[in-house]
């Protein structure tokens, strides 16, 4: 009887695992500002979910961020929903991730997701840390 078998699959089932959990959303905003960036690698501190026509240019000087459709506080934690299928498919939307001590602004496209939702502490929103990830 070959034990190796079982546990080279239980090893690669498990390598699998952990791939998965690293990335159990569709999209999400670092907890740190990209190494890229240079310099300190600051926290998520603010977020922009935004909106725009299929095939229209984003006005950055303005940009049109959306306002939570719900947002409730459970235990201190305050909890915003953006539900993306509410403006049709001629919308396109994007999340922005804002991180302390950069005016660089982190841009993602959301195609393909139906909701986000950021997590921060309801006594102090502008604080980190926070999160941001959609599905």
């Amino acid at each position: 009887m070959n034990l190796g078998l079982p546990l080279v699959a239980l090893a690669a089932l498990a390598a699998g695992g952990a791939a998965a959990a690293d990335s159990r959303h569709r999209l999400e905003c670092p907890p740190q500002a990209p190494a890229e960036w240079g310099g300190a690698r600051g926290s998520l501190v603010g977020v922009d979910v935004l909106s725009a026509r299929r095939g229209e240019a984003i006005d950055e000087s303005a940009p049109p961020s959306l306002v939570p459709d719900a947002q409730q506080s459970r235990a201190g934690t305050l909890h915003q929903t953006w539900r993306m299928n509410a403006d049709g498919p001629e919308w396109v939307f994007h999340v922005w991730c804002r991180y302390a001590g950069s005016t660089r602004v982190l841009k993602l496209a959301a195609s393909g997701v139906r909701q986000c939702e950021r997590v921060l502490s309801a006594a102090h929103p502008d604080r980190p840390p926070q999160q941001m990830f959609c599905d």
